[in-house]
């Protein structure tokens, strides 16, 4: 990632701690080819008795945060998700 990227930053925006595990967002910014990109996600953290993390494992949306932001199939799957999503009935909440 840091060999093909150009200025990969993380930025942690908000953390919650509980015992040995913890969550966090972030949101994970670089350029590929002058493009300037930005994802947002989350992470799951579990730690060991030394403190160390024994458990990371990453949440993100791919096709919103990145597949549709490609030039090739951008188009496409923005289209597909219009056709396929729910619109509001006016039913009750």
């Amino acid at each position: 990632m840091f060999a093909v990227l150009e200025e990969p930053v993380f930025s942690v925006r908000e953390q919650l701690l509980d015992g040995q595990q913890a969550f966090i967002t972030w949101d994970f910014s670089f350029r590929r080819a002058g493009k300037v990109y930005q994802l947002h996600g989350g992470s799951h953290l579990r730690f060991a008795a030394d403190g160390k993390v024994c458990l990371h494992r990453d949440y993100w949306d791919s096709a919103e945060e990145l597949l549709h932001k490609l030039p090739l199939i951008g188009a496409p799957l923005r289209l597909l998700r219009r056709l396929l999503s729910v619109h509001d009935q006016g039913w009750p909440a």
